[in-house]
């Protein structure tokens, strides 16, 4: 066996070790998902909120210690720094609420998104087709903003069925491909 086959062979086997890892984190984490997606947006919120915690404290000394920066970058990062920290500390208290907050901001987005193509469309920048997306992008906005509890409920399943099926294919992926080129190497 040449050493090229060898590399080969060994980059194969740990390619699919990668695979059914990933594939077994996939399938479990889409199941857990789906079975509790509250409790998992719940858990999300709270591991960004940590994060904004510990990057609002970070801020925060970073304003007082930076010897970097003047008087306003360190009233900058101060500010900031407090802004971020009051805001980790609210999505760790409201967590569900604060995900149905995001999904709020997203229909807004999407209402104005939607305002601005029809916008653009009355100027002559687009077509018929052009207005029914805008319409439609704007409908979209206000659903979500309308049904925001079930909206962030159904992105969670949609969030699972999706880790669910990326688990399967790269099941298939370990089974077919890295079965294929695992022969490949040894011939």
């Amino acid at each position: 066996m040449s050493s090229t086959t060898s590399e080969l062979t060994s980059l194969f086997r740990q390619t699919r070790i990668v695979w059914g890892i990933r594939a077994a984190v996939a399938l479990i984490l889409g199941v857990l998902v789906l079975v509790w997606p509250q409790s998992t947006i719940n858990i999300l919120a709270v591991i960004l909120g940590i994060y904004f915690v510990i990057l609002g404290i970070v801020r925060v000394v970073q304003g007082f210690t930076d010897k970097e920066l003047n008087g306003g970058g360190k009233v900058a990062n101060f500010i900031l720094g407090a802004v971020i920290l009051a805001a980790g500390v609210i999505v760790i208290r409201n967590p569900f609420e604060t995900a149905v907050f995001i999904v709020i901001l997203v229909g807004i987005s999407w209402i104005f998104e939607g305002v601005a193509t029809l916008i653009d469309t009355a100027r002559g920048n687009g077509s018929a087709l052009s207005i029914v997306i805008g319409i439609l992008i704007a409908l979209a906005g206000v659903l979500v903003i309308l049904f925001a509890d079930g909206v962030t409920i159904a992105y969670a399943v949609f969030f699972g069925i999706t880790l669910i099926a990326v688990g399967i294919l790269d099941l298939v992926l370990l089974f077919t491909v890295g079965r294929t080129l695992a022969a490949a190497a040894k011939a």
